[in-house]
């Protein structure tokens, strides 16, 4: 992107600054989703229910790294943005490379604790024979390249953050694309099953890892510096994405109590069932999260530099555009959720099963992006105790009172009401807090100190 189209966070309309964000964004999310649902595909039809439920066992474990990569990620951009706001490139450029440094760490010693936990993991999860001898294959295989993965994430954020979202997106969709490609190549044609699966989401990381660090290096404002690390600027980074990775963690945990309920209640059938619904609702938080972390860095960036009524104009473009998009893939998920299905499973009883999970999946579509985007949007201003409060009640609290009282009351429907009753509540909360604090718990004391200017 040339200087004169490049994005001014601070000054260029809203409106334009948000889907120039919001649309390539969006396109890498969703290409990110329909990779893995595509090589869920291939798992499905080639291997069957055992290698579908192999895979969803093993997503508590990739949520909680995505937690980790994004609490870093998100922290670290956060707070770039908002000394870049105040004028303090120099501070910008060192979190820039803190956060690198911080997530290549977390990246190695990531690889080493799941090998070393991964038979402990099938164990707990309850997965026995065919589907357990996939998911120990499948993390094996997959862990390698955990450390790309994780710092892909960064790469991502901070080019966004210098305004070239562009650059960004084309090298996640290529990605998407590669590991489309490979997913066929390895599971269908070469027939490696699962193994295949996890080599081609792999490989599709390492790539674009070697992509992303060419812009960066070329294109973008960052340098990379020996990073000065200061206790309070770690502090930061980890505290303003923690709420980040309490959600990632909070899913982990409910994805988990999941499983071991429907391994319980239903057997396999209800975790390949499962799986084909978390497909769909994968895309729907992609969406979600698209447009939500979109602006995440122009909100930062103005929230740093005092322009409330652009952070508010931000918010309301992000929440207006998410209910748009849920009301709409409310319709497709409600009418055409057994003909979805169809593309994931042949079996006829998982098949049945799926379709009527997407049925619960929809209505809870309806808001799942508005509750994505209050929560991001609190990370985004810096105030991840409120953000950790909205994220750690609709990914964990709610869906456990749920899970707890549900199926005990409407029997195996019980566990898809919890959805339901998860996303409703969070609602409500979301609202609530909102009105009563639209600029975080410590606005008032920032105000007194001069530090915020009401410009636009």
């Amino acid at each position: 992107m040339s200087k004169k189209n490049k994005i001014d966070l601070g000054s260029s309309p809203v409106g334009k600054t948000f889907w120039r964000y919001a649309i390539p964004s969006i396109l890498a999310m969703t290409a990110q989703s329909a990779a893995g649902m595509i090589n869920s595909i291939f798992i499905g039809r080639t291997v069957g229910p055992e290698g579908l439920t192999a895979i969803t066992l093993l997503m508590p474990i990739v949520m909680f790294l995505i937690g980790l990569a994004t609490m870093v990620a998100i922290g670290g951009t956060t707070r770039a943005g908002i000394e870049l706001g105040k004028g303090n490139p120099v501070k910008s450029n060192n979190m820039f490379n803190v956060t690198l440094s911080s997530l290549a760490i977390l990246g190695l010693l990531s690889t080493a604790i799941v090998n070393l936990l991964l038979t402990r993991i099938a164990d707990l999860a309850g997965a026995t024979g065919e589907a357990r001898l996939y998911l120990l294959q499948y993390g094996r295989t997959l862990s390698p390249f955990i450390l790309f993965f994780l710092l892909n994430f960064s790469f991502i954020f901070f080019l966004k953050l210098d305004g070239r979202p562009i650059i960004a997106v084309s090298i996640a969709v290529f990605g998407t694309i590669l590991n489309i490609l490979l997913g066929y190549i390895l599971i269908v044609m070469l027939g490696m099953k699962v193994k295949g699966a996890a080599l081609a989401t792999g490989i599709s990381q390492l790539i674009p890892f070697l992509m992303l660090s060419t812009a960066i290096l070329i294109k973008s404002r960052w340098t990379i510096r020996r990073p000065v690390f200061r206790r309070k600027d770690i502090f930061n980074i980890l505290f303003n994405g923690s709420s980040e990775l309490l959600s990632n963690s909070a899913y982990s945990i409910s994805g988990f109590l999941f499983n071991i309920i429907i391994m319980k209640r239903i057997g396999v059938t209800g975790v390949a069932a499962y799986a084909v619904s978390l497909q769909m609702a994968a895309l729907a938080n992609a969406i979600g999260y698209g447009f939500a972390e979109s602006n995440q860095t122009g909100i930062s960036y103005n929230y740093g530099a005092g322009k409330l009524v652009r952070v508010r104009s931000f918010l309301r473009y992000t929440l207006s555009a998410s209910l748009a998009a849920g009301i709409i893939i409310f319709f497709i998920t409600f009418f055409l959720g057994e003909k979805i299905s169809l593309i994931f499973i042949k079996d006829p009883a998982t098949l049945k099963l799926a379709g009527h999970i997407l049925k619960f999946y929809a209505f809870a579509f309806l808001v799942s992006g508005w509750n994505i985007s209050l929560g991001t949007y609190y990370t985004a201003i810096g105030d991840p105790r409120l953000s950790g409060l909205l994220t750690l009640y609709r990914a964990l609290l709610s869906l456990m009172i749920g899970l707890l009282l549900f199926p005990t009351i409407f029997g195996d429907n019980g566990i898809w009401m919890a959805l339901l009753f998860a996303e409703g509540t969070s609602l409500i909360l979301g609202i609530i807090i909102h009105r009563w604090k639209p600029f975080g718990l410590d606005f008032k004391e920032i105000k007194e100190k001069g530090k915020i200017r009401k410009t636009a």
